[in-house]
């Protein structure tokens, strides 16, 4: 199984914007997420297609797992 973070922000434009972080450790707080999120922010560091991150909207941890299936 694996942990997804997905946290969910607005853009400029008013659209939604999700920047998704794999294999989140089990460990990981609300602060560390709110951190993690004010901190983009703050820096500016990433952008949607429409320009800058304005408000966070909302983060989820996602359980993942895959099933394999014999196709040949």
């Amino acid at each position: 199984m694996e942990r997804k973070l997905v946290m969910s922000f607005k853009d400029i434009a008013g659209a939604k914007f999700n920047l998704i972080v794999n294999s989140v450790k089990d460990e990981v707080t609300a602060e560390e997420i709110n951190g993690i999120m004010d901190a983009v922010l703050e820096t500016g560091a990433i952008v949607s297609k429409n320009g800058a991150l304005i408000e966070k909207l909302t983060a989820v941890i996602v359980d993942t797992t895959e099933t394999d299936f014999d196709v040949q």
